[in-house]
């Protein structure tokens, strides 16, 4: 239930700032809510990697659709990749890739300041 909720909090917050900051000041954005979450790596990890990931696909597929644009097809030319469904998948992957990064650097940057003292002689 977690995973879901942050995977959640994950798009709403790409959706909402993505317009207005670059990449990789949302990448400071993804690792600070990877601090402020904490919990497992793995999991931090990967709810940021899909959230993000799905957002960039969804974002570009939406705004392929809406207007009708023939430049991710020209992009995808350009780049050597056949059409513009490779090149969205691409910057899927690359959005996985920088947001779940993101998000654990933040949530291993949290764990340096989390005191775990184990207790020895049998406390």
């Amino acid at each position: 239930m977690k995973f879901a909720l942050w995977l959640v909090i994950y798009v709403i917050a790409t959706v909402l700032l993505g317009p207005w900051l670059t990449y990789w000041m949302m990448m400071l954005v993804w690792a600070a809510m990877g601090a402020a979450i904490g919990g497992n790596g793995s999991r931090v990890f990967f709810a940021a990697g899909l959230g993000v990931g799905l957002t960039w696909l969804g974002q570009g597929y939406w705004i392929t659709v809406n207007t009708g644009s023939q430049l991710p097809e020209q992009m995808a030319d350009i780049m050597g990749m056949g059409n513009g469904e490779v090149l969205m998948l691409v910057t899927a992957l690359l959005g996985f890739l920088i947001g779940g990064f993101s998000a654990l650097t933040g949530n291993r940057f949290r764990t340096l300041f989390e005191r775990n003292t184990p207790y020895y002689f049998g406390r």
